[in-house]
């Protein structure tokens, strides 16, 4: 896959399509641990500032195009994203082939009411749930113990639903020695798979006015992401 990657803003772009994407997953799963990003406009930007998130970066498996506003970005620099893929369309997908074929899941992050829903749409997951407190990145005893409950658990996949940077340093954090399967940073997306969160209706997803919709219904959350 690496003729499918390709670098701007300092990072190293998947270009391929979702359907390649989610074969290597299903290999990926049965190997040692590694784990996705999916960069936006907001996470560039904090790159920039963020030497620990650089780090995680660098060390992700892949790094996924999130953004209808990045991808015209980056084509004028000439990477060309044949698909974006939306961290909340991937987590979806991950969790209907998780219940269809009666995977386990970590998840780190999310409500127990979102576990509940969570549990109820797919019941053929096996869901294995920590949700760290507040500023647990700045915590070294909460840190460790999410990292231990991630090592304690086996499974295929490993969610974390903890808002960047966070998620991308705990991501960063699991050495490829200490367990199988894959990791990916997902932020909002379990609270848009269970209905916490209303996304997008489909036209302004494809009209590149997502952003808006998430201003209109979380202005402060999307006003500092962006500004």
């Amino acid at each position: 896959m690496s003729n499918e990657t390709n670098h701007a803003f300092g990072v190293n772009f998947y270009t391929g399509s979702k359907a390649t994407l989610l074969n290597c997953i299903r290999e990926g799963v049965k190997q040692p641990y590694s784990f996705v990003v999916t960069p936006n406009v907001d996470h560039l930007a904090q790159l920039q500032e963020n030497p620990a998130l650089r780090e995680a970066y660098a060390k992700a498996r892949l790094r996924l195009c999130d953004s209808r506003i990045l991808q015209p970005l980056l084509q004028r620099l000439g990477v060309h994203v044949e698909e974006v893929i939306p961290g909340s369309d991937l987590t979806m997908d991950l969790l209907e082939w998780a219940d269809r074929d009666r995977l386990r899941v970590v998840l780190i992050g999310a409500t127990e009411q979102e576990c509940i829903k969570l549990r109820a749409l797919y019941p053929g997951i096996t869901l294995y749930h920590h949700n760290p407190p507040m500023g647990f990145i700045n915590r070294p005893d909460e840190v460790q113990q999410a990292l231990q409950f991630i090592r304690d658990n086996p499974s295929e996949l490993v969610l974390y639903a903890v808002g960047a940077p966070r998620q991308e340093i705990l991501a960063s954090s699991i050495e490829s020695h200490e367990r199988t399967g894959m990791g990916f940073c997902i932020g909002a997306s379990i609270s848009f798979a269970t209905g916490s969160i209303k996304r997008a209706p489909v036209w302004m997803q494809n009209c590149k006015l997502e952003w808006l919709h998430r201003m209109c219904s979380e202005p402060k959350e999307t006003l500092k992401k962006t500004f």
